[in-house]
């Protein structure tokens, strides 16, 4: 199925396939544990690493319209009504133009500075 792949070490928006099971999801986020971030229209989600703020992670990401930054890669996939993921519904471009990607000292100085909205 397709998914949005958000890559803050890299700094790149592109998309992916993901096959049935968690493992790939696990893979492109680079994690032990992950959670939903936040909901998108059209039944779609944003995931992320669940412990991306424990574990010394310098990447960063800002959704626009997300209620806060996000550490890591974000992974954006869709939902049915059965709650089963199926392809992402958002086109790449709109997500490109609505993800911003820092280091930890850039969303540091952001948040301080009143650049970087955290809810």
């Amino acid at each position: 199925m397709k998914a949005i792949l958000i890559d803050s070490i890299n700094k790149e928006v592109k998309e992916v396939e993901i096959g049935k099971g968690i493992d790939k999801m696990y893979e492109f986020l680079n994690c032990q544990c992950f959670t939903v971030a936040t909901y998108l229209p059209k039944e779609d989600a944003i995931f992320v690493d669940d412990e991306g703020l424990m574990n010394g992670t310098d990447s960063f990401f800002t959704y626009e319209g997300a209620h806060q930054p996000f550490a890591g890669n974000g992974l954006i996939m869709g939902c049915d009504d059965d709650g089963e993921s199926v392809d992402c519904k958002v086109e790449l471009d709109e997500v490109k133009n609505k993800v911003k990607f820092y280091s930890r000292y850039e969303l540091a100085l952001g948040i301080a500075m009143g650049a970087i909205k955290t809810f």
